[in-house]
């Protein structure tokens, strides 16, 4: 992907707002289907593809309405779904699997509602992902035909968008909080060599850095004399660390391995000595 595609999808991403509010203009079915088959390129393990979408147009909104009210307890159906003229159900669908649990296929199923509001959001059209305590009730299961191993995630409500609607100002989100390391000595490296650069920049240098002429080198804090020394140390490959111990470990299990088929080779020969012995013949017993 270019540079300028790149800068395309960034910005497209950060523009992206939920629409509450959408016009009665909606996709078509076929513009749809297209939306979807693309959508579900999502991360799938097994290819299970456990999900599946009910779109609800028409009265099929009105019978929505009439579910909701009956989960909660109204007298009125809810007008909630008739706030867009496209409601999408989105189900998890789990399928029998020893390899796959199900919350690792209900994620799939919210995967690719995830893209495909993306999907319709980059194709010009409002979307709203709604939820609510009534998505797991039985009269919405019912309304849905919902099996008993399905279970419905919400709804992406489907529109135009208005031409005269506010830009929406979010915040950009600072990622670094929530991006880390594991707990470990693995998460020391970053700091090390980020603190390293940094003195590097400031001028500052390191220890066992060689600089130019006598004395303290070209930085503060270095040692050593001489024109040509030694250069800071390259930053510690830990992956090329790790692979070495995983590779050190598999040779000492293969060396037990081999010390343990001696042993029990030792214990087999003492075992069957005696039993040779008495098996000998009368003849070759001493007198």
């Amino acid at each position: 992907m270019s540079e300028a595609a790149d800068r395309s999808a960034l910005e497209a991403m950060r523009a992206r707002r939920s629409w509450s509010k959408v016009t009665d203009a909606a996709p078509r079915k076929a513009e749809l289907l297209t939306l979807v088959s693309a959508a579900a390129r999502v991360a799938d393990h097994s290819s299970l593809r456990p999900w599946r979408l009910i779109e609800l147009r028409g009265d099929d909104r009105r019978t929505l309405g009439a579910a909701i009210a009956a989960a909660e307890g109204d007298q009125k159906p809810s007008t909630k779904p008739l706030r867009a003229p496209l409601v999408i159900a989105v189900v998890a669908s789990y399928r029998p699997s020893g390899k796959v649990p199900r919350w690792e296929q209900e994620a799939v199923a919210s995967g690719v509602a995830h893209v495909l509001s993306l999907l319709l959001d980059e194709a010009g059209w409002g979307v709203f992902w709604r939820t609510g305590g009534y998505t797991r009730s039985a009269p919405v299961a019912a309304a849905h035909g919902l099996g008993p191993d399905e279970d419905l995630l919400g709804w992406l409500y489907v529109g135009g968008k208005p031409e005269r609607s506010r830009p929406e100002r979010r915040k950009t989100v600072d990622a670094r909080p929530f991006v880390s390391r594991m707990p470990s000595a693995a998460a020391a490296p970053d700091d090390l060599t980020h603190g390293r650069d940094a003195a590097a920049a400031n001028g500052k240098g390191t220890k066992g850095d060689k600089g130019r002429g006598k004395g303290k080198g070209t930085g503060k804090g270095t040692k050593g004399k001489g024109r040509r020394g030694k250069t800071s140390k390259p930053p510690t490959d830990w992956a090329a660390k790790a692979r070495k111990a995983e590779t050190k470990a598999r040779k000492a299990a293969s060396r037990a391995r081999k010390a343990e088929a001696k042993a029990v080779a030792a214990r087999a020969r003492a075992i069957d000595g005696p039993a040779r012995a008495d098996a000998a013949p009368a003849s070759d017993a001493q007198p």
